[in-house]
C-alpha cells in the first residue's frame, strides 16, 4: 500500500541552517511503523477499513501501571479469520426493523403518479405512498438509526391502469450496507490508540527502558498534514475503562515522567503543549487535569495527579494528547512509567522497581553487524573488550543489586559461551531513587569453529536484587544480538534523524556527496549497498542518485559508479532497502561507499543518534575535497552499509561438499603456515594458489604444509591436482 510513497510536503524540510554545508533534518515519516499495516487482510471479503472494526476491552482493577518496555497498545486486526473477529451486517435502509429489499432509494420530495388520457394530456396527479424508514449512515459504530417519512424517488405516468414511463429522481436515502467486526478484548491491551509510538530510542535517562512517544505522526507512521504545517492535536494515549467504584481508599493519584525533545532534532516550541485528561464515566465527557507548554529537556520530570472523587467510577479512563506540527516528527515528548492506584500520596515519587534504562549493548567492539566470514578471520579482534548496561533504583530503599550476563550456544543446547559470573559473589549496593552503571567484563568470542554460515547470536543482561519487590519484571532484562550475516552496519537499526548534503552550496553543479569509510580484515567481492532514506519534505522522485566506491577519498580514487533507481522507497521493514551492484567488485581492506546526488535537492540518510562513528562520515560538493561532518552535526551513525558475498569475482572456484573431506587444510584461518593432510587413497600431484582476483600467486608440487607468510592477509584459493585428473579445492583465510 505504501510502496513507492513520495512525499512532498514542499518547504517543510527541516535544516539547521539553510547555508550550511550539511545538516541533519527531522523524520517526516516514521518507516519501522509501515509494515504493520501495509499489507491487505487476509481474506477474500469485501474490503474493509479501520473504522469498520470496534474494539472491547475488559475493565481494569487498579493499579494500573506501564513502562513502555513492552508495547500495550491496541493491535490492529489483519486477518478477518482471527478468532477474536465477530462480524455484523447493517444496512442503510430498514423498514419495520427489517433491511429495505428493493434498491431504490427514497426522497423527502413528494413525488407522484401522473393518469394520462390517450392523447397523453394528464388529468390527475396522485401522491405516491409514503414510507417509514429507519435511515443511517453507517459511518460509525455503535449504528444509530434515525426515523423518516420519505416517498419513492421515482414519478411515473399510468394511462387506464398501464405503466406507460417512469421518471427517477435523485435519491436522498439510498440502501447500502457495512460489515462491522467487534474484536473482543485479549486480556492484554492497557490503551485503546495506538498513535504514540513506543521506542527505546529516542528518550535520554528514562526511568525505565522504552517510552511512549508523541509528535506529529500518526500511527501508520505518516503526517497527520502532508501540504500544510498545522498546529493540531496529533496522538492520543488512552487507558482502558478502570474499576474506581468502591475503592477501599479514595487517595487515587495518577503519576508518571515526561521529558520535552530529548535526542529528537526538534522541541516543542510554547504553542505546544502536553495534556492530560479524565473521562467521567457518568457523564460521559472529558475533561482537563493538566497540561504542560513546550521546552526542552535532557531529563525526565515526575507528575503526581489526585483523581478527585467525582471521576471514582467504573468505566473511568484518562488519556495523553499532544499539539504539535503535523507535518512530521516535531515537537516531540516522550512520557514514562504510567501508575494509577489508590491508597497514594502527591508526596510519592518512589517505586518498587529496578530496571533498565537502554537497550543493551553491541559485543562487537565497531559494529553491531559483519560478514560472518569476516569475523571468523580473528574472531576475538571484533568483540568488545567489556559492556555497559545503565540501570536506574526506583524504590526508596538501598538494593542490593546483582547483574547476570548469559551467552547461550545455540549450537549445543543447554550449554553456553559466557557466564558472568559463574558463580554470584556479592552484590552492588545501589543508593535509593538513583541511576548507575554496570560494567560487565566480556572475555570470550563466538568460536570460529561454530560458524559455519550466517546466524544470529544473543547475549542476555538480566537484574537480581534483593529485596525482590518489582513492579515490572519486563524492564529487568534485556538482550543483545551480534548479526553475522553478509553485511556490515555501524549503526542499531533506526534513524532519529537524516543526514544530507546542501547541493545548492556546491561547486560542481548541484552536485552533493557523502561517504562512510570501512576497514575489513582482507580484500573481498562487494555485491550491494543497504541504506535508509529518509522520508523528506520535497519531492526527489527525480533527483539523480549514483552509487559510487572509493578506495580513496584523498585523491579521490572512484572504483565503481551506477546510477541508481532515483525514486527512494520507504516501505521497506524498518526503512532499510538495498542496492545491488550491477558488476559487484573486489574492494580492499580500506574503502568507502556512499552516493553522488545531481539536483537542487539533498536525498537525506537516515542518522542513528544512539552510537557515534561519525569519524567514519565524510560528506563533499565537488567530489574532490572531502570534510568531516560540520561542528554542528549531533554525534550518529549514517545508515550505509556494505554487503559482500562470500565469494570471489572471476575466480570461478567453490568447495565441492562431497569432497570435503579427502583434504584437511588447517589452522584455516592461519598466519601464514598452512597444513594439508590427504583422507583419502588417492594421490596428489601439484597444488596452486590464486588470489582473489584469480592471479596465481603459487604453482607447485602437492606438499604437506604451505607456508605463505610473504602474501598479503586476505582469502586465497587452493587447488589440488590429483594423479588421476579429479581436483580438490579448499579457500584458505590469511590473516594477522
Amino acid at each position: 500500500m505504501l510502496k513507492g510513497f513520495q512525499f512532498f510536503l514542499v518547504g517543510m524540510l527541516f535544516v539547521a541552517q539553510l547555508c550550511a554545508q550539511d545538516y541533519l533534518a527531522v523524520p517526516s515519516s516514521n518507516p519501522a511503523l509501515f509494515p504493520q499495516y501495509s499489507s491487505s487482510l487476509t481474506n477474500n471479503k469485501a474490503e474493509v477499513f479501520e473504522e469498520n472494526f470496534i474494539y472491547q476491552y475488559d475493565t481494569l482493577s487498579l493499579p494500573f501501571i506501564d513502562d513502555f518496555s513492552t508495547n500495550r497498545q491496541r493491535k490492529r486486526i489483519t486477518d478477518l479469520n482471527d478468532p477474536r473477529l465477530t462480524d455484523s451486517v447493517f444496512y442503510k435502509i430498514r423498514i419495520g426493523n427489517g433491511p429495505y429489499q428493493d434498491t431504490i432509494g427514497f426522497t423527502q420530495d413528494s413525488t407522484f403518479k401522473y393518469i394520462t388520457n390517450p392523447l397523453g394530456d394528464t388529468i390527475l396527479r396522485v401522491p405516491n405512498p409514503t414510507f417509514t424508514i429507519q435511515y443511517s449512515d453507517l459511518v460509525s459504530s455503535p449504528v444509530e438509526y434515525l426515523t423518516y417519512t420519505v416517498f419513492p424517488a421515482y414519478n411515473y405516468t399510468e394511462q387506464a391502469g398501464t405503466p406507460k414511463d417512469t421518471v427517477f429522481v435523485d435519491a436522498q436515502f439510498e440502501q447500502d450496507t457495512v460489515t462491522f467486526y467487534t474484536v473482543s478484548p485479549n486480556g492484554k491491551d492497557l490503551w485503546t490508540d495506538a498513535s504514540a509510538y513506543i521506542n527505546r530510542t529516542f528518550p535520554i535517562n528514562p526511568p525505565s527502558i522504552g517510552v511512549a512517544t508523541f509528535d506529529g505522526l500518526n500511527e501508520l507512521g505518516l503526517p497527520y498534514n502532508f501540504d500544510i504545517p498545522l498546529r493540531v492535536v496529533a496522538d492520543y494515549l488512552s487507558s482502558v475503562p478502570l474499576r474506581l467504584a468502591n475503592l477501599p481508599d479514595t487517595n487515587v493519584y495518577l503519576s508518571f515522567f515526561y521529558q520535552p525533545k530529548g535526542l529528537s532534532l526538534d522541541k516543542p516550541e510554547t504553542e505546544d503543549s502536553l495534556v492530560v485528561e479524565y473521562y467521567n464515566a457518568s457523564t460521559e465527557r472529558w475533561s482537563g487535569a493538566w497540561n504542560s507548554i513546550g521546552f526542552a529537556a535532557d531529563t525526565f520530570s515526575q507528575v503526581i495527579l489526585k483523581v478527585p472523587n467525582q471521576f471514582h467510577k467504573d468505566g473511568f479512563r484518562f488519556r495523553f494528547k499532544n499539539y504539535a506540527n503535523s507535518t512530521g516528527a516535531f515537537d516531540q515528548w516522550h512520557v514514562d512509567y504510567v501508575y494509577l492506584d489508590n491508597g497514594r500520596s502527591e508526596t510519592q515519587d518512589f517505586y518498587n522497581d529496578i530496571a533498565y534504562i537502554y537497550d543493551a549493548p553491541s559485543m562487537l567492539k565497531d559494529y553491531y553487524a559483519m560478514p560472518w566470514w569476516h569475523y571468523k578471520n580473528n574472531p576475538s579482534s571484533y568483540m568488545a573488550d567489556s559492556a555497559f548496561t545503565f540501570m536506574k533504583n526506583a524504590s526508596s530503599g538501598l538494593l542490593s543489586v546483582f547483574n547476570f550476563l548469559n551467552v547461550p550456544d545455540t549450537t549445543t543446547p543447554g550449554t553456553n559461551f559466557y557466564t558472568f559470573p559463574d558463580i554470584p559473589s556479592s552484590f552492588l549496593q545501589i543508593q535509593p531513587n538513583s541511576f548507575f552503571r554496570f560494567e560487565y567484563p566480556t572475555p570470550f568470542e563466538f568460536p570460529a569453529a561454530k560458524i559455519d554460515t550466517a546466524g544470529v547470536f544473543e547475549s542476555i543482561f538480566d537484574i537480581q536484587f534483593r529485596p525482590r519487590l518489582d513492579f515490572i519484571e519486563s524492564n529487568d532484562t534485556i538482550i543483545s544480538r551480534t548479526v553475522l550475516q553478509d553485511y556490515y552496519a555501524y549503526d542499531d537499526g533506526t534513524a532519529e534523524a537524516g543526514y544530507g548534503v546542501n547541493p545548492a552550496l556546491s561547486t560542481d553543479g548541484l552536485t552533493a556527496y557523502m561517504a562512510v569509510r570501512y576497514d575489513i580484515p582482507f580484500s573481498d567481492t562487494l555485491k550491494g549497498f543497504q541504506t535508509y532514506f529518509l522520508p523528506q519534505a520535497v519531492d526527489v522522485s527525480k533527483q539523480r542518485i549514483t552509487l559510487t566506491v572509493w578506495s580513496s577519498l584523498s585523491p579521490a580514487v572512484v572504483l565503481y559508479e551506477r546510477v541508481a533507481p532515483a525514486r527512494p522507497t520507504y516501505s521497506e521493514p524498518n526503512g532499510i532497502i538495498t542496492f545491488n551492484l550491477d558488476t559487484p567488485i573486489v574492494v580492499g581492506q580500506t574503502f568507502y561507499i556512499g552516493f553522488k546526488t545531481v539536483g537542487a535537492n539533498s536525498v537525506n540518510v537516515g542518522y542513528d543518534l544512539n552510537t557515534n562513528h561519525k569519524d567514519k562520515l565524510f560528506f563533499s560538493q565537488n567530489g574532490v575535497t572531502w570534510s568531516v561532518p560540520s561542528g554542528g552535526i549531533n554525534d550518529g551513525a549514517l545508515m550505509l552499509r556494505p554487503v559482500f558475498r562470500n565469494r570471489v569475482l572471476d575466480v570461478g572456484i567453490t568447495e565441492n561438499p562431497l569432497l570435503i573431506n579427502e583434504l584437511k587444510v588447517y589452522p584455516n584461518p592461519t598466519n601464514g603456515v598452512v597444513n594439508l593432510e590427504v583422507l583419502s587413497s588417492d594421490r596428489l600431484a601439484s597444488i596452486e594458489l590464486l588470489d582473489m582476483t584469480g592471479k596465481l600467486v603459487l604453482a607447485a608440487p602437492f606438499q604437506n604444509q604451505l607456508h605463505l607468510g610473504h602474501l598479503s592477509k586476505g582469502i586465497y584459493f587452493l587447488k589440488v591436482q590429483k594423479e588421476n585428473g579429479g581436483l580438490l579445492t579448499r579457500k584458505i583465510i590469511l590473516s594477522e
